[in-house]
């Protein structure tokens, strides 16, 4: 056992350098892969932290790049949502922009090169191409980060759809994926997908039937929901992930109102967000003191069976 121990605290450090290992860090790599099926899984991550435009965004990390998701592992985050395009020849690819030219310095789009093509294609800032589905699904797999899906492409394309889903089984993912890309067709063959609540469910749930949403979360701007929301949908089953993201708010004051609405959907009892990381920091000492309170009730139990050894 301690040998065993002793190997994945290596494995941790060779992740990130050893001054970076914070009880947010610690908590999000002893809870491991969320998995949507578990409800005591959940409610230990709470609020889950879904970091918006594949990863932390900073001047060597660009959207999307396997550099934003390692650094998304390393700051603590549970999840990222990754923005998926379609190549020439098929392939989904990881891309956030319509274009190349900002991101990459080249005219076009992802849907007029070919996958091998694109992943030539390097980052103006940083040191990272564009990627495949694939690759990034492998990373958050390794880095025990669950997926968001942004189905920029694809949506109606059963073939595409299904190399995605099939994707997700391979690398591990099949519980600890979702997507907010509900097309009826993503619906079908997404399989191993979570979705939101379609336009249905929500009249219908508002006019107060009785549902069973397991299987579905809420995301959406803070307002979008309605008084009442919150409660019912917890009722019927669904989590609740507002977008807390920068360019919703005024860039004068984004910040204040960023943590305004933060403060009160915590008190409101939603499950978590899908953020910027410039937010993160709103989150981080709330996250060390879950640490540090799961720390102490373990120190307790060992020291309890330490004098009680069964």
């Amino acid at each position: 056992m301690q040998t065993t121990m002793n190997f994945m605290f290596l494995k941790l450090k060779a992740l990130v350098p050893l001054v970076l290992l914070s009880p947010f860090l610690l908590l999000a790599t002893e809870l491991g892969l969320i998995d949507f099926r578990d409800g005591v899984d959940i409610a230990d991550r709470r609020p889950i932290l879904i970091a918006h435009r594949g990863g932390v965004i900073t001047g060597n990390s660009h959207e999307c790049s396997l550099t934003a998701i390692r650094l998304a592992a390393q700051a603590g985050y549970d999840m990222v949502e990754l923005d998926v395009q379609k190549s020439s020849d098929g392939v989904p690819i990881v891309f956030h922009d319509r274009t190349l030219e900002k991101a990459c310095g080249k005219g076009g789009r992802v849907m007029d090169f070919s996958a091998s093509e694109l992943e030539t294609f390097g980052y103006l800032n940083g040191d990272d191409h564009i990627m495949r589905l694939e690759q990034a699904l492998l990373s958050c797999r390794r880095l025990k980060l669950g997926v968001m899906l942004d189905l920029k492409a694809g949506r109606d394309s059963q073939a595409f759809l299904e190399k995605i889903d099939n994707l997700l089984v391979k690398h591990g993912l099949a519980n600890s994926t979702i997507s907010f890309s509900g097309s009826d067709t993503a619906r079908r063959y997404l399989k191993h997908v979570s979705f939101t609540p379609t336009e249905d469910e929500m009249l219908r749930l508002r006019a107060g039937e009785n549902l069973d949403l397991s299987r579905r979360f809420w995301f959406g701007l803070p307002n979008q929901l309605q008084p009442g929301d919150i409660v019912r949908l917890k009722s019927a089953g669904a989590l609740i992930i507002p977008a807390i993201n920068t360019f919703r708010y005024p860039s004068e004051n984004h910040f204040k109102l960023a943590q305004s609405d933060i403060k009160q959907l915590m008190e409101e009892g939603v499950d978590g967000f899908q953020i910027d990381s410039v937010y993160f920091p709103f989150f981080q000492n709330r996250k060390e003191n879950e640490s540090s309170t799961e720390q102490n009730t373990s120190d307790q139990l060992r020291s309890k069976n330490a004098v009680n050894p069964e």
